[in-house]
């Protein structure tokens, strides 16, 4: 049905007594004069977009039925709403429903129906929701409610039929006492229940059991077995602790059964004929599956991903005509994929992922007129793909992950051309040769990453206009990149060509309303210049040009990119004179690189649910490329640069640091003593440069230091004793002539230790540095490599630095600014 205009709702006749646009897909504010029609009985806004204000006042008392579900509120209910006398159904589901549940709904005394389910509502369930004695269903499950509740005040509702909750019960009553004659649905997710509820025995009617993610733990009682027996046609005892084996479901009438997340084990139970969803994934089920789960005729949706299942995939379910969804990933499958499988006209969904099948490319799967999902990734398929061998008409197929396997040759360019569908492509991993596949133009992610492909990157490719992420790295492309690349698609958010052989300039025409976060060229053969229309990504937080042969400037501008965390130009021809002060308007754009959120519990990483972001750092002297990029990873190489100067003291405020590599550059002075404030430190590197002075006492007292390479410079006098020292090897500080003590062979006079003449950067100091001391540390610049979150990011992260702050005010009123922690968005895939 098509949307419903707005306009459509003012002029409603005051006789109306029936209004329903349910799935109307319609959208904008609803008039109020809707709830105002003297004769409207029943109103049905379900499965739209409507944003609703109720009217304070002046509703129609005739109202019976009011279905508001999936609109949105977004506010307190309304204690007018107790005016409908006469109201017997109330459904308002999933609409940001805030706040407490008002008692003056207990003047709703002919409710029958009460759905306030997924909501944001707080407090406690009150206690007159069972003195509403006409209930029949009862929905409040998926709020924010606290406190205990006592399951068995709901027994005096005589009429129940439905009841689903979340939220922490108290079971302790005797369950003789506390019966539910009538009810059919029960829902207790997420109500902290650490075993099963005995009353559940006494559910004669029962035909809906949900109590999936809760605690219960041990094996399932031998009286389960009975509850429901003869009427139960759906089991939820998903995500629990549940162990033990299942020999058999005694209940013959079940349609839908979720076992996940367990800690079953044993071999794989056979559910009854009638079923249609069986779904058994995350759990310890081992052996092969039964072959006597092929004559279950009526499954549709088979979910047995991540057990631990062997042998090969049975022939026999192509005998299963109904399926449309098949998940067997994360097993360890051997053989070949059953041919049989093309029986299933149904199927859409086929995952046989992370497996260990052997076989060639079942062309077939292509020329499969219903499916919509491929995904065979991470198995020993092997071989070229084929054409097709008659004409190839329109594919459904909407994702095809066919990445860590051994195909080769040439993708047949046939498959893309009349895929209409596409959204999702991964070939990455696998030893594809020839040129470049050109995705369909629905396409939104494009990944053929570590192939062997060749040849230039067609423009044809800028056609998938609608494409977010492209991911052509660790091939053998090569000439220039098309200039329409970097402003095809106002969608694209990372473009990865690292470990290419491209050339030439990088294309200068870059969208202005662009979304770009991550543009990675890194190990390439780009040159020139870096574009000045970078300027328009302003949501670029990773930019990786390392290792090319670009001559450039430093880039002022590059501060002007409010989101920026990691930039990375290592080894390329980056120079100029580092002398200049810090200008007061770069540092305050950096607004991206200042602040850290320090109250993430678990790991955070840089990128989104569909891409991962990674960064090659040099790590206890070895180069590493972290596939996934922790926030709180703190790292800064700038090593192989010709930076100059001394090192800054003001090195000592980033406390959260793992790793600095200062190394061949040409830094001179002495080590600064703040470097002994780096107590996170795990690894340093300030070798082959030109420090004088002694190794401050200070770095003895780092206790996580455990790598250090002091070598090649003109360091003096006795090297640190004490803890972590006493592990470092002479290499550690060879080719200094001056240094002695242990672990050198070269044993210290009497001569006096030189102390360098610098002291340790405090919190009030407002001395600004030079232009090195602030370009360096702020944006890794020339051949840095930042690992999770930029040197900028680090420096200003790690605390409020009021000394900054007095520096900048001191340049006028007018640059005054509050600041404050933001917190950073977190990716994973």
């Amino acid at each position: 049905m098509s949307a419903v205009p707005l306009s459509y709702f003012v002029n409603l006749s005051s006789s109306l007594t029936f209004f329903n646009v349910y799935g109307c897909m319609s959208q904008g504010e609803l008039p109020p004069n809707i709830f105002s029609l003297p004769n409207l009985l029943d109103l049905n806004l379900d499965y739209n977009d409507f944003t609703v204000s109720f009217p304070k006042s002046n509703w129609s008392k005739s109202r019976e039925s009011l279905t508001l579900s999936r609109t949105s509120i977004s506010s307190k209910i309304p204690n007018s709403i107790s005016e409908f006398k006469n109201l017997k159904t109330l459904y308002l589901s999933n609409c940001t429903l805030r706040g407490s549940i008002p008692s003056l709904l207990v003047n709703l005394t002919k409710l029958t129906t009460l759905d306030l389910s997924r909501n944001e509502l707080i407090g406690h369930i009150p206690s007159f929701v069972v003195k509403l004695e006409q209930l029949m269903y009862v929905d409040l499950s998926l709020n924010n409610f606290t406190g205990v509740l006592d399951l068995g005040v709901f027994s005096t509702l005589k009429n129940l039929q439905v009841l689903c909750l979340t939220v922490e019960l108290n079971l302790m009553y005797n369950s003789m006492n506390h019966t539910f004659p009538k009810l059919e649905t029960l829902a207790l997710p997420s109500c902290n229940l650490t075993e099963f509820p005995p009353f559940l025995n006494s559910l004669k009617m029962l035909r809906e059991l949900d109590l999936s993610e809760n605690k219960i733990g041990g094996q399932i009682p031998r009286w389960f077995w009975d509850v429901g027996k003869g009427t139960l046609q759906s089991l939820d005892i998903s995500s629990n602790l549940i162990e033990g084996g299942i020999q058999q479901f005694p209940w013959k009438e079940l349609i839908n059964v979720y076992l996940s997340d367990n800690l079953f084990q044993g071999p794989l139970p056979i559910p009854p004929l009638p079923i249609v969803y069986f779904w058994a994934t995350d759990n310890h089920f081992s052996g092969e599956i039964p072959t006597s789960i092929c004559k279950v005729s009526s499954l549709e949706s088979l979910g047995l991903a991540r057990n631990n299942l062997s042998s090969s995939i049975p022939q026999c379910l192509g005998n299963l005509t109904n399926l449309w969804d098949l998940d067997l990933s994360a097993n360890k499958f051997e053989g070949t994929l059953p041919r049989s499988l093309n029986s299933c006209a149904s199927l859409a969904v086929l995952n046989i992922s992370h497996n260990r099948i052997n076989d060639t490319f079942p062309k077939w799967l292509l020329e499969a007129p219903s499916l919509q999902v491929i995904a065979l990734q991470f198995n020993e398929f092997h071989g070229q793909i084929d054409p097709p061998t008659v004409p190839f008409h329109r594919s459904m197929l909407s994702t095809f992950y066919i990445s860590n396997n051994n195909l080769g040759g040439q993708w047949p360019e046939e498959y893309f051309l009349h895929s209409w569908n596409m959204r999702w492509v991964d070939l990455s991993n696998n030893i594809f040769k020839g040129t470049l596949p050109i995705p369909p133009p629905t396409t939104r992610f494009f990944f053929s990453a570590n192939n062997k492909i060749g040849g230039k990157v067609s423009p044809l490719i800028c056609n998938a206009t609608e494409l977010k992420v492209l991911d052509l790295s660790n091939n053998s492309l090569m000439g220039t990149l098309p200039e329409c690349l970097m402003s095809f698609s106002k969608n694209l958010s990372v473009l990865n060509l690292r470990m290419n052989m491209i050339h030439g300039v990088i294309p200068r025409t870059f969208a202005e309303d662009n979304k770009l976060r991550t543009i990675d060229l890194s190990r390439n053969r780009f040159e020139g210049t870096l574009p000045r229309f970078l300027l328009h990504c302003e949501n670029l937080e990773v930019l990786d040009l390392g290792n090319n042969r670009m001559k450039d400037t430093f880039l002022d501008w590059l501060g002007t990119l409010p989101k920026l965390q990691v930039l990375v130009f290592r080894s390329n021809m980056f120079h100029g004179f580092m002398s200049s002060p810090l200008p007061v308007s770069y540092i305050m754009k950096l607004t991206a690189m200042m602040y850290q959120d320090k109250r993430q519990g678990k790991p955070r990483y840089m990128g989104d649910g569909n891409y991962q972001d990674s960064v090659m750092v040099t790590m206890k002297g070895l180069e590493i490329r972290l596939v996934k990029i922790l926030t709180v990873f703190t790292s800064i190489d700038l090593s192989s640069n010709h930076f100059g100067g001394e090192l800054p003291v003001y090195i000592g405020n980033l406390k959260s640091l793992k790793g600095l590599n200062f190394s061949h550059n040409n830094l001179t002075g002495y080590i600064p003593l703040s470097t002994g404030n780096l107590t996170e430190l795990e690894w340093l590197d300030l070798s082959s440069n030109k420090f004088i002075g002694s190794i401050p006492q200070e770095l003895a007292d780092l206790t996580s230091l455990a790598f250090l390479n002091l070598s090649e410079n003109q360091l003096i006098g006795p090297i640190p004793r004490g803890r972590q020292f006493n592990t470092f090897k002479s290499d550690s500080f060879a080719m200094n002539p001056r240094l002695c003590g242990f672990p050198l062979l070269e044993t210290c006079t009497n001569n006096p230790r030189e102390i360098p003449p610098v002291t340790i950067l405090r919190e009030n100091d407002t001395r600004h540095g030079g232009w090195f001391e602030w370009r360096a540390i702020l944006m890794g610049y020339g051949c840095g490599t930042v690992g999770g979150v930029s040197p900028g990011y680090i420096v200003l992260g790690s605390r409020k630095f009021e000394w900054l702050a007095g520096l900048l005010e001191r340049k006028g009123a007018n640059m005054r600014k509050k600041w404050r922690r933001n917190a950073h968005r977190s990716y994973q895939i």
